[in-house]
This record gives structure tokens, sequence and C-alpha cells, in this order.
């Protein structure tokens, strides 16, 4: 933030910035004028809150750094709102309201990089069943076959079951992680593919 931060005055919680005053760039005879002083002290109290965030407009648009209405708006933006699938079935963090919100705002950018693969399904799933990505293992027959010669090369082998396996921290209860588990997998699943789910305690 450029410039100092100080209250608006006495008894008034909004910051103002320091960084811009009104009666800065007049010429110094206008500065003993009290008149004129106190028409710039209100228009400081007036635009001070603007200048503010115009300073901060790069830490609004940090997930971790912005208020939590803003935050809000931001998670539609990227399609991480509480409308977003699976959001609805996510666990609530005690004591940290907006922490899971904040979480998928931050990562919306890589979850739509690996939509669709893999790893993509495994940190939906860990993010909406609140578990370490290491906790969530992926099974699917996914693969390539190649040849040096043309048109003989061998399809694969294909399954279309896409397993889904959950280690469940101790209390926990293993049909609430497994719902949150397919709330968050089913709408990221391939077209083709078949989703099973299983939970084993960790």
């Amino acid at each position: 933030m450029r410039g100092q931060v100080c209250p608006a005055g006495p008894g008034h919680g909004v910051p103002v910035s320091a960084a811009y005053r009104v009666s800065g760039p007049v010429p110094a005879l206008l500065h003993d004028d009290p008149l004129f002083l106190g028409l710039c002290a209100a228009f400081d109290d007036l635009l001070g809150p603007v200048v503010t965030a115009l300073d901060c407009f790069a830490a609004y648009l940090d997930p971790w750094l912005a208020p939590d209405d803003f935050v809000a708006w931001l998670a539609t933006l990227v399609g991480a709102g509480d409308d977003a699938p699976g959001a609805q079935a996510e666990p609530a963090q005690p004591g940290e309201p907006g922490a899971r919100q904040r979480a998928r705002v931050a990562g919306a950018v890589r979850g739509y990089r690996a939509r669709g693969t893999a790893a993509g399904l495994r940190d939906a799933v860990a993010a909406a069943a609140g578990v370490p990505a290491d906790q969530v293992s992926v099974a699917e027959s996914g693969a390539v076959t190649w040849s040096a010669t043309s048109g003989t090369a061998q399809p694969p082998p294909f399954d279309p079951v896409v397993t889904v396996t959950v280690a469940v921290p101790g209390g926990r209860e293993h049909d609430a992680v497994a719902a949150c588990a397919r709330a968050a997998a089913e709408p990221v699943l391939p077209v083709f593919g078949q989703l099973r789910i299983e939970t084993v305690r960790q």
C-alpha cells in the first residue's frame, strides 16, 4: 500500500490513506484558509476509503487476503461459489468461516487445468472430503498404445469403472465422507466413466 494508513477520525474505524490529500497539490497560500482546509478534510474523509481500496486492489484479488464478501464474489467469477459441484457437501471448518471457500477460489485455476485427469479428480475429491490429496487414490484404465507400423497398434484394455478410494480420518463417518467424495467426483468424471467410491479407515 502506498503512503500511511490512519484512522478517519475519532471514533471512526474506516482506514484513510495518506497517499493522497486533496489539499496537497494546491498553493500554500490557501493552506492558511480554515474554511478551505475544512472542505479538504471533508473530501479526504469521503475519498480516503476509495483511495485505500485502490491501493489494496491486489489484495482484494487474493482469496487469502480479501474480505469475506469479496471472496464470495470472486468465487462466482471462477465457478467456485457455494453452488459449485460438491461445495454443499463439504464438511464445515469449525472456527474457520470461509476457509473452505477461500481454498476453492485459490485452487480454481489449477483445478480447471487438471480437470478430466486422474490428478484433477483426486484433488477435487480431497478438497470436498476435507482430507489431504495423498489420502485419495484413483484407479482407472486410462492408457495409450503405439506401433511403429501404421494400423497395427492394438487398443489397450478398457474398463469404464473409475474407483476412488478415500482414507477416512478417525472421528469421521464413512457415509458422510463418501457422499462428499461422490458429489465432487461425479461432475468432473468423463461421460463414459462409471464411478465407484470406496472408503477405508486411515
